[in-house]
């Protein structure tokens, strides 16, 4: 479905949006009018009309600036478009809703009214209200940079509906609404867009062409007639389809493990697979971590502070001061995350953070991703030796009580008892822009919360190792190395089968 919804449908959806007005031109003129209503409610229609119609253009504006500058990680054209869509977003729709009540209450209009004059306006009611709120609720603006790199796979022929797969359900819902407004859009009135999209702010009250040229069945080239208008703007749409596709640039053929923040830089950095072409480094850094992590892995994208985080996100340049990210769940004997720990923090996200994951990456593209990563902290200090982990003993009423024991002497104060949260603050600190000291609370143990991974060996990791990136140099969670491997063992069986929910520790 995935790959349906976003490497099919869009092209079914374009093409509808292309062809559709041809075919009507050619079988149905006189189908190709706006059916004018103005001279009924005239006091509401014009400030209606005005709102509508300026602020698409508004709305055109700014997404040609999101798209393009999301595409070449450019902060401020991302900027520009929050501006410009937050103004004409509300412009269009106070306009929308303004015109589909006097649509209603007008019995007049009512009367001259189609489906999909009604249609038209639900519509675009429904994907201007979703973007409105992830900008002013959720602050995922952002989310132009993973836009454009899907938008731009689309352009060149190349589609990758796994650039998709970390937007937010509101995002798909609001991308699939345009893409089947666009699919309706020919069969409405709205065709008109293409015939009349520039003059028809500065025209006169009532503009008179006649009939002589309006409706002639040849294609003429002289502005004269609906044919004319027509040919011009699928020229000029396909002309700027052409330069967008060429400013993405050429694949570029590398190995899996070669394409780092160096080598690609910011051009379009891609790698040739046998299913496709596929985003890779940096490019595809920037259309799927920027929008958090900020262009230069500092932790200030876009979206920073959206409420959607539990904390804020990772800063993968600085350690306190020092270069050298900290990450925090790692699997090595002096805190620094390997290639392996950044691999699946990125595979399968970090459970009730905010940090998705990737399930529909490649891992080849995921391997790069890392690559840029490790680009960002190559100052910092190296990953040390990796925990080996041996296997589980058995769970026996011995082991589960020593586990109990252990629990309620090192644990309590921060899960508490039964794991629903103790009485322990555990505090936190960042650098970047501005510093910042945040709270972190210890995981809901009760309800599952587990960021990354809770079958026992990941257990035994963390209660080993603890989880680092607290203020200086402590950890958020405690390591407990003094513990035998045995009493480790312990603590995981207890967690597992007193603490965790069934329904977590039954599936791993």
């Amino acid at each position: 479905m995935n790959n349906f919804l976003w490497g099919v449908f869009p092209y079914i959806c374009i093409v509808l949006f292309f062809v559709v007005p041809i075919v009507r031109m050619v079988f149905r003129p006189y189908s190709w009018s706006t059916r004018a209503s103005g001279i009924f409610g005239r006091r509401l229609l014009g400030g209606a009309s005005t709102l509508f119609h300026w602020g698409l253009v508004l709305l055109l504006a700014g997404h040609l600036f999101g798209l393009f500058g999301g595409l070449v990680g450019s902060e401020s054209s991302v900027t520009a478009f929050f501006w410009l869509g937050i103004v004409g977003g509300f412009m269009v729709l106070v306009g929308s809703i303004l015109m589909l009540w006097r649509r209603m209450t007008n019995s007049e209009v009512a009367a001259m009214s189609q489906f999909e004059d009604y249609a038209i306006h639900i519509f675009l009611i429904a994907i201007i209200a979703i973007a409105l709120f992830q900008v002013l609720a959720h602050k995922i603006f952002g989310i132009s940079y993973t836009a454009s790199a899907w938008s731009a796979s689309l352009w060149t022929f190349h589609p990758q509906p796994e650039l998709m797969e970390s937007s937010s359900l509101l995002t798909k819902w609001h991308v699939f609404l345009a893409l089947c407004f666009f699919g309706y859009f020919p069969f409405t009135k709205l065709v008109h867009f293409w015939t009349f999209p520039v003059n028809y702010f500065v025209r006169p009250y009532q503009s008179m062409r006649t009939q002589k040229y309006r409706f002639q069945r040849h294609w003429e080239f002289a502005f004269r007639s609906d044919k004319s208008w027509l040919f011009y703007m699928l020229c000029l749409v396909a002309a700027g389809w052409i330069v967008a596709a060429s400013m993405l640039g050429q694949p570029r053929m590398a190995g899996a493990d070669s394409p780092t923040l160096e080598l690609v830089d910011k051009n379009s950095g891609m790698i040739a697979n046998g299913s496709g072409t596929w985003l890779m480094g940096y490019p595809l850094y920037v259309s799927q971590c920027a929008r958090c992590h900020g262009i230069d892995g500092k932790g200030d994208g876009p979206g920073m502070h959206s409420p959607t985080f539990a904390a804020l996100p990772r800063d993968l340049v600085h350690r306190n001061g020092h270069k050298g990210a900290r990450y925090h769940f790692v699997s090595t004997d002096n805190g620094i995350a390997s290639d392996d720990d950044l691999f699946r923090s990125i595979a399968f996200g970090l459970e009730g953070s905010g940090m998705p994951a990737f399930p529909d990456l490649t891992n080849e593209q995921i391997l790069s991703l890392v690559d840029v990563l490790n680009e960002f902290r190559a100052d910092g200090p190296q990953p040390g030796v990796a925990l080996a982990v041996g296997e589980p003993p058995a769970a026996s009423p011995a082991v589960l009580a020593k586990g109990a024991e252990l629990w309620a002497a090192n644990c309590v104060e921060c899960h508490g008892a039964d794991g629903s949260g103790g009485t322990k603050q555990i505090i936190s600190w960042r650098q970047t822009g501005p510093e910042s000291w945040e709270e972190i609370k210890p995981a809901r143990l009760d309800r599952g919360d587990i960021k990354l991974g809770s079958s026992p060996k990941d257990l035994y990791t963390r209660i080993t190792l603890g989880v680092p990136g607290a203020y200086g140099d402590s950890n958020l969670m405690f390591a407990f190395p003094q513990l035998t491997e045995d009493e480790r063992w312990a603590l995981v069986h207890h967690v597992r089968e007193k603490i965790l929910p069934k329904s977590v520790s039954s599936t791993d």
